[in-house]
């Protein structure tokens, strides 16, 4: 047996097989109990030589002219970009724009970035740094503000009834041009695209309504489905109503690295990526497991709100009485007390949608994908060193001191239920389009 990635691999051990994830530190002994061990990863293609890659990504792009002949006659630009939790490669994406930019005669003093954070956390300074390369300090970067009327405009209405409300700065330039990645999301379909505007750089009360209980309980609002899907729906009308004049989107290995990167018109370029990304990323089981062993990897795994996304990706494909386990090393905590409050003292999950429905706010959509995952009928046990066994309790979760005493755990529940044990390892499953054959 091979092993599969550098940070993630399942291999021949004495007395049977040992898996590994370095990302998370655990390496796990797999009891002879267990029927099978599957080990649900793709072999990921080497990455590109990154400037050969970009070169041809803007010398040829998807449904729109060369950014430089795009930027002709405008004074100025907005570069949207992810913040820190989002990974993406966007130091080395921008000498590409600026140099198209600048031979545009758009300056260096006249381009903006804008840290597109959405409600997320304001990007330190250290990660702004790391977003803006070498440009750090040449060029203007602010992070987005979603609550402060002054730094917002209203564009119009949506079909959806959403008031789209977005950054005045990136309204006000006259070239918008937007850097992302494309990964399965957990209820919008897909990352990438139009999600540069909507959540990223709309306010607060915009991102509310279209993260609102309405929307992610839709039985389309699922991972890796963009056809009727309210939300996705309603972040691509939002961003029509803004225009995004260029967009780089790219698709990452598990290094960060992309394997693919597509530039151009908004949507043509997002929706090639998705299909490169299916091409790699999509995975199907050749068998019905029962048993699941889960890790968010890096970014993620700074804080639960943020590890919940791999938890959660798993929702397609769980059935009744399906164990998951699940690890994050949950650095910095929680991090969200809105997600935990509906739980708390909640009778059943149809008291927690009610609390969710009647109280919302915009974090407490984790806990909505968390009663749809609950709703399938599978059970979880964390672990974490840096969650308290109270934390995951309210959260309906049972705990274990460790992924080892977990799987067992698990192992003696299907034989409980007389119901053979088969495990499937899946390190990442937020950045997979899952499914089952």
């Amino acid at each position: 047996m091979k092993n599969m990635s550098a940070e993630y691999n399942l291999t021949e051990a004495e007395g049977g097989l040992e898996y590994t994830d370095r990302v998370e530190g655990i390496t796990v002994r797999l009891p002879r109990e267990l029927e099978r061990a599957d080990f649900i990863y793709p072999e990921e293609p080497q990455a590109p030589d990154f400037d050969t890659l970009m070169k041809g990504a803007m010398a040829n792009p998807i449904g729109a002219p060369l950014l430089r002949e795009t930027a002709k006659g405008k004074r100025n630009a907005a570069v949207l970009v992810s913040d820190a939790t989002r990974a993406v490669a966007t130091a080395q994406v921008l000498p590409f724009i600026v140099r198209e930019l600048n031979e545009a005669g758009i300056s260096l003093e006249d381009i903006r970035l804008i840290v597109a954070t959405g409600v997320h956390r304001n990007a330190t300074e250290a990660e702004m740094k790391v977003i803006a390369g070498d440009y750090y300090g040449k060029i203007r970067i602010e992070n987005h503000d979603p609550y402060t009327p002054e730094k917002l405009v209203t564009l119009g209405k949506t079909s959806f009834g959403n008031y789209a409300e977005v950054n005045r700065s990136a309204y006000e330039a006259e070239l918008r041009v937007a850097v992302g990645k494309i990964e399965a999301h957990e209820f919008a379909g897909f990352s990438g695209g139009r999600k540069s505007v909507l959540p990223g750089i709309a306010s607060e009360k915009c991102i509310v309504y279209n993260h609102r209980p309405e929307m992610i309980l839709n039985p389309s609002a699922v991972s890796g489905v963009l056809k009727d899907n309210p939300v996705h729906l309603d972040m691509l009308e939002t961003a029509r109503l803004l225009g995004i004049d260029f967009c780089v989107n790219m698709v990452q290995n598990a290094q960060g690295q992309p394997l693919g990167i597509f530039a151009g018109e908004m949507e043509a370029a997002h929706l090639k990526g998705i299909e490169f990304l299916r091409s790699i990323f999509g995975m199907k089981f050749s068998h019905s497991a029962n048993i699941y062993l889960v890790t968010p990897g890096a970014p993620l795994n700074i804080d639960l709100y943020q590890s919940i996304k791999a938890l959660v990706a798993l929702t397609p494909v769980v059935k009744e009485n399906d164990t998951i386990i699940f690890y994050s090393k949950c650095t910095e905590g929680i991090n969200s007390e809105d997600m935990m409050a509906p739980f708390k003292g909640a009778p059943s999950l149809e008291a927690v949608v009610k609390t969710v429905t009647e109280n919302y706010r915009i974090q407490m959509d984790h806990a909505l994908l968390l009663c749809k995952l609950y709703q399938k009928g599978a059970g979880i046990i964390a672990c974490s060193s840096n969650i308290e066994p109270g934390a995951f309790a309210d959260l309906r979760m049972t705990t274990a001191e460790s992924v080892d005493q977990a799987i067992k755990t698990a192992i003696k529940r299907c034989e409980a239920g007389a119901v053979k044990p088969a495990l499937a390892i899946i390190p990442t499953p937020q950045r997979l389009v899952l499914g089952n054959r």
